[in-house]
């Protein structure tokens, strides 16, 4: 990637930059953008794609709490190499469960599963020492959730997320 931008800029002729949207869990990609375009731009190419409307989605950078605003302008300098995460408006209301309990708690989309990861442990009491042999996994299920993912690309278009907090793999190679 850095490659081709670089090639193009020492020509003098960027007139696209290959912008790093995830758009889901299973959809990342680079998104050409036109210089002096508006970083909306990419959320309209989701819109058309998912069938709905702009006003539905916001875009958040890798690294940053909110969402860009749709006065900024694509341009040679724009940090394009960053990653881009396309998410539908509002929260989602992450539900835990472990063992009989089970805690509610409304999160931003561009939280990350790690970050939900620790405040169950809070809410759970979980002990202080034992708190790095659990993960978070979809509810009923067994396979645990990236850290950096975020809950929103989890969520999806829902506006809920039932997850279960689960011992992980513990040292000695077994798990729970």
């Amino acid at each position: 990637m850095t490659d081709f931008v670089d090639e193009i800029e020492a020509e003098g002729v960027l007139h696209k930059l290959p912008v790093l949207v995830k758009a889901g869990l299973a959809d990342e990609r680079n998104v050409e953008i036109e210089l002096g375009r508006s970083v909306a731009t990419i959320l309209d190419i989701v819109a058309t794609e998912r069938g709905c409307q702009i006003e539905e989605l916001v875009l958040v950078r890798e690294g940053e709490d909110d969402p860009l605003s749709a006065l900024i302008l694509i341009d040679a300098e724009y940090q394009h190499r960053r990653r881009h995460h396309v998410h539908h408006v509002g929260e989602v209301t992450v539900k835990v469960y472990y063992q009989a309990g089970e805690y509610s708690r409304g999160f931003k989309r561009s939280i990350t599963v790690e970050e939900v990861l620790t405040w169950a442990v809070k809410v759970f009491n979980i002990d202080p020492g034992m708190a790095t042999e659990f993960e978070l996994a979809r509810h009923g299920e067994k396979e645990e959730l990236p850290g950096t993912e975020h809950i929103g690309h989890l969520a999806g278009h829902r506006h809920e997320l039932a997850l279960d907090l689960v011992r992980g793999d513990i040292a000695n190679g077994t798990s729970s």
